[in-house]
């Protein structure tokens, strides 16, 4: 059997996983936000405002008086355990043409020595899988465009957002038939007539290993609101932002030796869902330049199951209540931030759950360019922790900005075109 159905098998669920794209996890395509290391919950950005906190519309900087976006863009690849590594390993080893072949020649001489040579094959065979199995994949982004009103009195903002999360699993469940083919040749040399029917019988175009594919996109449409109240002598800011919300659930299966992908993208994997939620947020400024932030994104709690067929596999997505708080400093040269999830955040895929400490900065060079990096931490897993860095060029009220970031298995990127007045 030729490895080619495995290398696209992979490659499919690469590419379902980026036809889709976001994570679940608090972040953002948000290009400063990403150079930022993430944070954004108390940076003075009105057209972020309804991406991460719907009060930036009242704390915004009061020379903006119209924003736009069109749109924000980005996506991200994680390999945690580089899959992708031992998927070339496994391709470059030749391992099923070779049981295959050692088979072939096994069942025109059933002689002890190709039966040493066929187990040795089925130890390499079942070894390889086994070091394939249950390394997550996942890619997640998105894009975004809004329009935003800054203001004390009445901030409001319009977006619409399209995000996702996909990931994909390598799932290894041919142990016991290749343990078993193991003792049918041994029994075949031995003279057992049989186990040479049942040798002759296998292929390894019936393994059941393969790849478990689960994502999720959201659509979302919404409009934010935000005024600035006094409160306790205090000026803060309180926003919301109500959404209609449109969800996709995707799951699907691909046999190792299957060339036929039709599954992958048919409607019985899907299942689709609308329903209504909001975000609630709080910002306040400081005569010396500080400013606070708190946001908890999707105050409803929804509990999705993935089907097929329309009938739930028994598999289910949590979407969560997600509180953020935030902190940061500017002045006319600089920015700082930093930003903390107060909530374990839940993976669409196969991926742990997270819990991010976003930190950032920004050099502004006479606001017609800014240099900016950051460092996210996830306090679950400090493997996933991520440098970022960031460029923007804003001339004449244009503002075209990119973001890269990553570690030694992930890579994301972001770009976005707007204009502020």
């Amino acid at each position: 059997m030729s490895s080619r159905p495995l290398n696209l098998a992979i490659g499919t669920a690469l590419l379902i996983s980026s036809s889709v794209a976001l994570a679940i996890p608090f972040s953002s395509i948000d290009t400063r936000s990403m150079a930022m290391g993430g944070a954004g919950v108390a940076v003075d950005s009105a057209d972020a405002a309804p991406l991460f906190n719907p009060a930036l519309l009242s704390v915004a900087n009061e020379k903006d008086r119209f924003s736009i976006l069109l749109p924000t863009v980005g996506i991200h690849l994680a390999d945690p355990d580089k899959l992708g590594d031992s998927v070339d390993a496994f391709q470059n080893g030749n391992y099923l043409n070779n049981l295959q072949s050692a088979i072939t020649t096994f069942n025109s001489s059933p002689t002890t020595p190709n039966a040493t040579i066929v187990s040795t094959d089925i130890q390499a065979v079942s070894s390889q899988l086994a070091l394939l199995s249950n390394k997550p994949i996942t890619v997640d982004g998105g894009l975004a465009t809004v329009v935003a009103v800054p203001g004390k009195k009445l901030g409001f903002a319009f977006y619409a957002n399209a995000t996702a999360a996909a990931g994909g699993s390598f799932q290894y469940k041919d142990a016991t038939t290749l343990t078993q083919l193991g003792i049918d040749v041994n029994n075949c040399a031995g003279g057992s007539p049989s186990a040479c029917n049942a040798v002759q019988a296998f292929n390894t175009n019936n393994l059941t290993s393969g790849i478990d594919i689960k994502g999720v996109t959201l659509g979302e449409i919404g409009f934010s609101l935000s005024r600035e109240f006094e409160i306790s002598g205090q000026n803060v800011a309180l926003g919301i932002t109500p959404k209609i919300v449109k969800a996709q659930l995707f799951d699907s299966f691909i046999l190792v030796n299957s060339s036929n992908q039709s599954n992958v993208s048919g409607a019985d994997n899907i299942a689709d869902y609308n329903y209504v939620n909001f975000d609630l947020g709080a910002a306040e400024n400081y005569n010396n330049g500080w400013r606070t932030g708190f946001v908890i994104k999707n105050i409803i709690p929804k509990n999705l199951d993935f089907k097929y067929k329309q009938v739930p596999t028994g598999d289910s997505l949590k979407l969560m209540p997600q509180a953020r708080i935030g902190v940061s400093h500017a002045n006319s040269w600089s920015t700082v931030a930093l930003d903390v999830d107060l909530t374990h955040n839940d993976p669409a895929g196969f991926e742990n759950s997270t819990q991010y400490i976003a930190l950032g900065g920004e050099l502004n060079a006479w606001s017609w360019a800014q240099l900016r990096a950051g460092y996210r931490i996830d306090m679950v897993n400090s493997a996933r922790n991520i440098t970022s860095v960031g460029l923007g060029f804003s001339p004449f009220g244009v503002h075209a900005d990119l973001a890269v970031a990553g570690n030694a298995t992930e890579i994301g990127a972001s770009f976005q075109l707007g204009f502020r007045f």
